[in-house]
């Protein structure tokens, strides 16, 4: 129950529609584990629910004077294709009073429809995720159920955003590119940096539940992150302006925060050593430890980047089924499957979700990031020596890395 008063992120699926067909979505062809794609939208019935099941929990942890952020977002399909369920979801936040819970917006967007309801978007702050490849290339997975790329609608109505409301698009507008065959972490980066003055959040393709089938597919298409930082014309330069956006990088801020032993998560932790503790296995989070995700079908999952089938609970026109102690006990069947594993292991509870794990539903699993102590050995030279490379990078990590748990 703690859990549900304190999440910091509440996520609606607005939509399964989708105005493109993405060759790499993660709900098209080279994926299974979500529920079929049936152009529903969420209704704002379900979202009214699930709010009001959340109030008086808020409300029993309500200290007056106090307020805590959460960031309410909305995702897809594409969620500009319900815009009347974002508008009469945030009329009814406004009115919510006396939780101690303020509220932000967050959207992630393929551009599409950014010119019809860019008003809307910045009038109420909202932070915006736009998805873009790079140049018309680079973006050329990205394409509408004809099969024309989208690139030029998209960098048409990102212009127009930038060019009417230039304070807004530089406070409040990031965006994310996929890392593929047609492009690179190079071209990416000098794409969008030279036309909107903005660094990249770049991610490859996602490994995780590709259909069998599927494959070969996928392996035309993925490219590997490190490899596409090393080819670049210019890696420190590149690896300098992104930073803690590239893997190296940000492998050497984890092992920091990790293993310096000079990160503290609380005050608390100043006085008393908790190392010794008990943890749960894995690095998989809690049930709602950072988020709660509503599915177009009113599935209640903990994240919108697992398969459907593990949801806690479902929304209802008409109440909430959601049996906490039934959730916390499914969570635990999966993580402490690996249990005898994250025993002998020298990163436990600092590696993967387990439920982006393939073989999570066999009985028995081998953990696919297992470390001994030899190989946690040759990780930390491998970050030290990097270090040793690049000493200036220690000084900017503590500077400009915040970590969020």
């Amino acid at each position: 129950m703690y859990n549900l008063y304190n999440f910091k992120q509440l996520v609606f699926e607005v939509t399964d529609a989708c105005n493109l067909k993405c060759n790499y979505c993660g709900y098209a062809e080279l994926y299974q584990g979500y529920d079929e794609r049936e152009g529903k939208t969420l209704s704002f019935t379900k979202a009214k629910q699930i709010i009001d099941y959340l109030i008086p929990l808020w409300r029993e942890m309500y200290s007056p004077g106090l307020n805590y952020m959460v960031a309410v977002s909305f995702y897809g399909g594409e969620p500009l294709m319900n815009m009347p369920f974002i508008k009469k979801t945030i009329d009814y936040l406004k009115q919510v009073q006396d939780t101690g819970k303020c509220f932000k917006y967050l959207m992630t967007t393929n551009a599409m429809l950014l010119d019809k309801y860019m008003d809307y978007l910045v009038e109420n702050e909202f932070g915006l995720f736009i998805s873009l490849d790079g140049d018309e290339y680079a973006h050329s997975y990205r394409v509408d159920h004809a099969g024309k790329n989208s690139f030029n609608r998209v960098f048409r109505n990102v212009k127009m955003l930038q060019d009417r409301y230039p304070a807004y698009f530089r406070r409040c507008v990031q965006f994310n590119a996929v890392l593929h065959n047609r492009n690179n972490l190079e071209s990416i980066y000098q794409f969008i940096k030279g036309n909107f003055d903005k660094k990249p959040t770049i991610a490859p393709l996602n490994h995780s539940g590709i259909r069998e089938d599927k494959i070969n597919e996928f392996r035309a298409m993925y490219q590997n992150p490190v490899q596409s930082l090393f080819l670049s014309k210019n890696c420190e330069a590149l690896e300098s302006e992104l930073f803690i956006k590239t893997p190296r990088v940000y492998d050497l801020s984890r092992h920091i925060y990790k293993h310096s032993g000079n990160v503290f998560r609380h005050y608390n932790a100043l006085f008393a050593d908790d190392s010794t503790n008990n943890f749960p296995p894995t690095g998989t989070c809690l049930p709602f430890q950072k988020k709660m995700f509503i599915t177009v079908n009113g599935k209640i999952l903990p994240c919108e980047r697992i398969d459907h089938d593990f949801f806690y609970g479902t929304v209802y026109d008409d109440h909430v089924e959601l049996d906490c102690k039934k959730a916390a006990e499914q969570h635990n069947d999966y993580v402490f499957k690996y249990i005898d594993q994250c025993r002998n292991c020298a990163i436990t509870r600092q590696c993967h979700c387990v439920y982006q794990d393939d073989d999570i539903r066999k009985e028995h699993i081998k953990c696919r990031e297992f470390c001994n102590q030899k190989q946690f050995e040759e990780r930390t030279d491998h970050n030290l020596d990097f270090l040793r490379e690049y000493p200036h990078y220690y000084e900017r990590i503590l500077n400009e890395v915040h970590i969020i748990s």
